[in-house]
């Protein structure tokens, strides 16, 4: 078998999900693993306005936050090679960067269930200013359901229930390899 990191010329490994799947996470993971860079698309958005993504909602709101969002994914992939790219939690619902992602990419899809999303969210420090405005975990359910019609167009889906890391990863590049060879596809 050819090593991963040979069919990757000019693709990307793209990480879709909800907030709190772990795609950042796991896209140090399968850097590690394939000995490519990781980019967390709301690190670089922060880097970018040097501030923090729930400032950037507060202070220019939604659209702005999206517009920007699409702009600076759009760059990082037109101007990076190979790489392992975690998109922040709506990313994905944009159907421009989707039909990009799709045409430059293989996307994947990390499907978490809301009982482990929630409680990921509720310890972690990062203010998510989506779920700051929701009133329950129903809310977030509904949310999730939601965007899960959408998260559903990527290539491949990886339902990660409570694996470690690196059972994860391992599961991961198995499904690459298998979508790599359904598609006969050399990246």
């Amino acid at each position: 078998m050819i090593p991963l990191k040979l069919l990757f010329k000019n693709k990307f490994i793209v990480l879709v999900g909800f907030m709190g799947a772990g795609k950042t996470s796991l896209g140090r993971g399968l850097s590690k693993k394939l000995n490519l860079p990781h980019i967390d698309t709301d690190y670089e958005i922060e880097k970018i306005k040097n501030m923090k993504i729930s400032n950037i909602f507060e202070f220019y709101g939604e659209n702005y936050f999206r517009e920007l969002e699409q702009d600076t994914i759009i760059n990082i992939i037109s101007k990076n090679k190979s790489s392992i790219i975690s998109l922040g939690g709506g990313s994905f619902l944009n159907i421009k960067l989707r039909e990009y992602i799709k045409n430059k990419c293989i996307s994947i899809w990390i499907n978490v269930n809301i009982d482990i999303i929630y409680k990921r969210i509720n310890n972690s420090q990062n203010i998510r200013p989506i779920f700051s405005k929701m009133k329950s975990k129903r809310d977030l359910e509904i949310l999730l359901n939601k965007r899960n019609l959408i998260y559903k167009e990527a290539d491949i889906k990886i339902d990660s229930g409570k694996l470690n890391k690196s059972r994860l990863v391992e599961k991961v590049l198995h499904k690459i390899n298998k979508y790599l060879e359904n598609n006969n596809e050399n990246c």
